[in-house]
Parts: C-alpha cells; sequence; structure tokens
C-alpha cells in the first residue's frame, strides 16, 4: 500500500468492498492504491477461516484421542482396582490362615517345650545321678583320705589328681595380647604371626597363615596334605609356640582298626581303662583350659581313617556345644566305692586293736587272724586265695577309676588336626572324611618365593616380635552352628549352579552342609582379607578338587568327564575368578585343575587330584 506522508493512520478492520466512488471518480484514482480489492480479501479471508478450521479439526482429534486415552486409563484403573480388591481379599484369607497356623504352631511349641523340659529334666536327673557316683566316690575318698593312705590303697599323687577339680600342668607363657595390643585385629595377627616365624627362620606366605588361621577358626576337623617335609607338622608346632600355645604330635600306626587305637578302651580283667596318648592330651587340655591345644594325627591315613576316626568326627559334628565322650560306664565306680567300702568298714571294725600300736600298714594287719578270717569270710575266699593279691587289685581298680574319668567333654581349646602324605604305602581318604574336612595341601617349601616372603615381612610395622601372640580361647574359633542356607545368598547361588552343571554330572558328593562350611569359612575369611574370590578360590580347594577321584573317560552325554572338566569347568571358573593369574600357582584353584587334567591325559584318563 502507499500512503501520503502524514496521512496514515492505523487499520482496525478491512472493508468488504472498495467503495464505489474511489473506482467511478478519475479524481480519485490516485487514491485507489490505499485500498485492497474484494478479491484480495476474500482469498486470505478463506484461507484464514480454512486454517482455523484445520487447527479446530486438529484439536478435535487430539481431544478425542485424549479421551478415549482416559477412558482408557479409566478402565485400566477399575480392572486394577480389582486386581487389587481381590488381592486384599486373598490377603486376608492368608492372614486368617497364617493366625490358623500359628496359633496351631503355638500349641505344638508349647507342647514341643514341655516334652524338651521334661526331657532335659529327666536328663538331669541322670546327668545328677551318674555325677552323684562319681562325687559319692570323690567324698568317700576324701574323707578317708588318710585311712586309704596309710593302707595303701591310694598313692599321693593319685589322690591329688583325683581331689582337684583341676590341676594345671602347664604355664601360660608370656606374649602379646591380641585383644589389647592388636585390638582384636585378624590381620594384624596374621602379619605378626608371619614375622615371628620369620624371626625364627621359619618362613610361610602370608597366605598360608590366613588360610591356616581362618580353618582354625572354624572349629572344624583340618587335614594339612602334602609330600614329606612340606612343611605340614612344622606349622602345627611352629603356629603352636607363636600364639603361646601346646602342640602335641599323635603318630597314626597302620595297625589301627577302631576307634579304641584313638581314645584307648576298658579293660574289664584288670578294671581299668587304658588311655592312648591322643586321649591323656585331651585330659592334659581339660586340665589347661587357658592354652590352647593342637593335637595332630600325624601320618593320619596309614590307616583307614574312616574306621579309626569316623566315630569321633561324627561327635565334632556337634556344633552347639561340647562334644561329650563317653569312655567306660558309670556304674564301674559304684563298683568300686561298693567294693572298696566293704574292705573299709572290715578294716575299721578292728581299729582299736592296730590303733593301740600306732600307725600300722595292711601287711601287718592280715597278721591279725580275726581281720584275716573276717575279709575271706566276707568275700567268699578260701585259704588258698591271697589277700595281698585283693588288695593289690583293689588298689589297681581305685586307680584306675580315679585317674580316668568316666566320660570327657571335648576341651573349647582344643584343634584337631589331621597331617597326611598320599603315596602307595597310605590310604585315600573315604568321602565322609572329605565332606566333614577341610584339606589344606602344601608344596615343597623350596617352592617358595623366600623373597617374596621376607619383602612382606619388610613392610608390617612392630617394635618387638619376639614374644608369641596371645589370644583368648574364643578368638581362635568356638563351637557355633553354621550360618543358614539362603537360596538368595550369591554363594549359594553359585554352588547351587555348580552342583547342577558340573559337581552332580562329575559323580562328585556335595551337599547342602558343605555349602554352610563354605558359607561359615567365607564370614571368617574376611577378618583376614576381604578378597572374595580368594575365599571361593581357597573353598575350592579345601571342599570340591580334593573329591576328584574317578575315571574320566566315562562319558556324560556327547562328552567325557575329563572333557567336562576342561572344555566346560576351567572355563566357568576363570569367568568367576577373574583374578586367577595373579595367585601363586602353588595356591591356585584353576592352575590345580588344569594340572589335573594334564596327568590325567598322560594317565590313561584316570582324573585324580592326589596324584
Amino acid at each position: 500500500l502507499s500512503v501520503k506522508r502524514g496521512t496514515g493512520e492505523s487499520l482496525h478492520s478491512l472493508p468488504k468492498e472498495m467503495p464505489q466512488d474511489i473506482l467511478i471518480n478519475p479524481s480519485l484514482n490516485s487514491e485507489r492504491n490505499q485500498f485492497i480489492s474484494k478479491s484480495i480479501y476474500d482469498f486470505y479471508y478463506e484461507k484464514a477461516i480454512g486454517d482455523m478450521d484445520e487447527e479446530i479439526k486438529q484439536k478435535r482429534i487430539e481431544l478425542e484421542q485424549k479421551l478415549v486415552q482416559q477412558e482408557k486409563d479409566l478402565k485400566k484403573t477399575e480392572e486394577k482396582r480389582d486386581v487389587v480388591k481381590k488381592l486384599v481379599d486373598t490377603l486376608n484369607t492368608k492372614q486368617k490362615d497364617l493366625e490358623k497356623i500359628t496359633e496351631k504352631l503355638s500349641q505344638d511349641k508349647d507342647v514341643k517345650h514341655q516334652e524338651i523340659q521334661m526331657l532335659t529334666k529327666r536328663f538331669g536327673q541322670i546327668e545328677a545321678e551318674m555325677n552323684n557316683k562319681i562325687k559319692r566316690l570323690k567324698s568317700y575318698v576324701a574323707d578317708k583320705a588318710l585311712f586309704l593312705k596309710t593302707f595303701e590303697f591310694v598313692d599321693e599323687e593319685d589322690l591329688e589328681l583325683f581331689l582337684l577339680e583341676s590341676k594345671p600342668q602347664s604355664q601360660r607363657v608370656d606374649g602379646i595380647s591380641f585383644s589389647e595390643i592388636l585390638n582384636g585385629d585378624y590381620q594384624k595377627a596374621v602379619s605378626y604371626i608371619q614375622a615371628h616365624l620369620v624371626s625364627k627362620d621359619i618362613l610361610y606366605p602370608r597366605h598360608i597363615i590366613e588360610n591356616y588361621l581362618t580353618l582354625l577358626r572354624t572349629k572344624d576337623l583340618i587335614i594339612l596334605a602334602g609330600d614329606s617335609g612340606s612343611g605340614k607338622t612344622n606349622l602345627v608346632k611352629s603356629f603352636a609356640k607363636a600364639v603361646g600355645g601346646k602342640s602335641i604330635i599323635v603318630p597314626v600306626k597302620p595297625n589301627w582298626p577302631s576307634s579304641e587305637d584313638l581314645l584307648g578302651y576298658y579293660n574289664p580283667l584288670e578294671k581299668k581303662y587304658l588311655a592312648t596318648p591322643f586321649l591323656e592330651a585331651m585330659i592334659e587340655a581339660q586340665q589347661n583350659p587357658e592354652i590352647p591345644y593342637f593335637i595332630c594325627l600325624d601320618e593320619m591315613n596309614l590307616a583307614r581313617v574312616e574306621y579309626y576316626f569316623a566315630d569321633f568326627l561324627s561327635l565334632l559334628e556337634t556344633r552347639d556345644e561340647d562334644p561329650e565322650i563317653s569312655l567306660y560306664a558309670e556304674d564301674e565306680s559304684a563298683h568300686v566305692l561298693s567294693e572298696l567300702k566293704a574292705v573299709v568298714d572290715i578294716i575299721q571294725s578292728t581299729k582299736d586293736k592296730y590303733s593301740q600300736n600306732g600307725v600300722v600298714n595292711f601287711i601287718e594287719l592280715l597278721k591279725d587272724e580275726t581281720l584275716n578270717s573276717q575279709l575271706r569270710l566276707a568275700f567268699g575266699f578260701s585259704d588258698k586265695d591271697s589277700l595281698i593279691k585283693y588288695h593289690n587289685e583293689i588298689r589297681r581298680i581305685l586307680s584306675g577309676v580315679m585317674t580316668m574319668p568316666s566320660s570327657i567333654k571335648m576341651p573349647a581349646n582344643v584343634h584337631i588336626i589331621g597331617a597326611i602324605n598320599i603315596d602307595e604305602t597310605t590310604h585315600y581318604l573315604s568321602p565322609k572324611i572329605l565332606d566333614r574336612a577341610h584339606i589344606m595341601r602344601f608344596e615343597s617349601p623350596l617352592l617358595s618365593d623366600w623373597n617374596e616372603i621376607l619383602a612382606e615381612v619388610s613392610e608390617y610395622e612392630f617394635d618387638d616380635i619376639s614374644k608369641p601372640l596371645i589370644f583368648d580361647i574364643d578368638a581362635l574359633g568356638y563351637r557355633a552352628n553354621y550360618p543358614k542356607f539362603d537360596r538368595e545368598n550369591p554363594f549359594c547361588k553359585l554352588f547351587i549352579e555348580l552342583n547342577k552343571e558340573f559337581f552332580h554330572k562329575l559323580g562328585i558328593e556335595f551337599g547342602m552342609r558343605t555349602i554352610r562350611q563354605g558359607l561359615n569359612y567365607l564370614d571368617l575369611f574376611q577378618d583376614v582379607n576381604n578378597d572374595d574370590e580368594m575365599a571361593i578360590n581357597n573353598f575350592l580347594l579345601h571342599k570340591v578338587l580334593p573329591k576328584l577321584t574317578f575315571d574320566g573317560n566315562k562319558h556324560v552325554g556327547e562328552q567325557t568327564k575329563l572333557e567336562l572338566i576342561e572344555r566346560v569347568f576351567i572355563e566357568r571358573m576363570k569367568q568367576q575368578l577373574p583374578n586367577h593369574e595373579n595367585y601363586n600357582e602353588i595356591f591356585s584353584s584353576i592352575h590345580a585343575l588344569e594340572n589335573v587334567v594334564r596327568n590325567a591325559k598322560v594317565n590313561d584318563g584316570i582324573v585324580n587330584f592326589w596324584s
């Protein structure tokens, strides 16, 4: 549009038509350009209206779609409301059922609790009766102590040992307190023990000290396996000294066929219990409850372990209390007391007579014909029977009862360790033993990197490492139930999968108890090393690999057992243990598996972890 300068003003609306006088009046032609034609107006008006109609149509479509979606959402909400209502109704029903079950369980619990109380009460009565027999004997012996010593029925040494509840035989050594000086830090304890041993020229890699200390704390049976001279018994002895304890090495004989060879037996002819060095070590440990004892069965597999040790191993499975070992019948003490009282009563009946001439011995009393006749009459002896021999028999029986308890509880300060070699002169360990024990395998100390050990120790900061590290007994392990099996636990999930994929197919016995033992080991290993991969690696070496003894040529599906180990199991474990290449070969489960495969290939496919 063109307008004259100064004549323009704001246009508020457009005229629908151009004024007629402008079109026909020539004098006004110069002003025509100030207006637009109707055709142009109509074009843009209709276009604007059309755009508005299109926009309105689009808005209507969008509103309709939103309405449809809202209706769908509303329908879903109503469906969810119905589902929630059904769930609430189901939960209410389940809640009522649970309340009924809980009430029933509560009633059953009360009944069982009453039964347990009755059984506990009865057990207490029986135990009290059994203990009362020993107490009566002790009381009687204490009351007649002077009399029994005078007439040579007991030795003074046996009398003192019998009357005292605990007579310490060993003095606890002076050392560094684990709880006070190291604040109960097991990682520092490993460092101190390793440094202490190095100062004694005993070099063990840190991993061995970590592993051994953790296994001790499990209170399970530990079996140290390795060639002769690999440092098995030396570890037991040196570690015991390093913690202020005592080690007792019990050699196993090839001709041990039963548990009597381990614990001894009651000889009915001599009427006394014949103890073994193993049992004597247990009794000594019981008399020194503040000192840790490490009892090592050396060359454990010279005889069949399941023959002489299986019963004792079953006792070790008791986790919630100290297992009790029965040695002989409690009635033996009652018989001894009855017989002894009869002899004493007869002798005391002549007290006035023998006391006139002062104290005399039993031999002098037998010279009295009246006493001699009374004794023979009381016990049905003839003139040919020897009363002196009978006196010696009573003396021997009484000594046996006084020096050996009828039962002994597994002392809390005792750790049982086995040491084995695998060669043509020894027996393999049975599945029952392997299932309950931890196998800690040793290699020759000549294979260790001594410079690495010295470098490790040089980094520790201890002012004085000359003294042993003193632990409280519980700090070195106590008997407690294994952790509960939890299917959601990553460790449990892993070994459930491994059992399905490999162990079961290979014929390896692997149960829930083994997994619970593993959970216990992992918890304790965290105190010395927070490397979970290393803990799993160790567990494989302790509980799985020792069971690899079978014919690898047998097929499992389309592949042999040996191929399953080599092609699948080893690769699976490499994925599980991505840092395995950083482990020392001696302590690597992957290296051990690869070694098993190599040995099997040159041994006609026979898989044997111990070869």
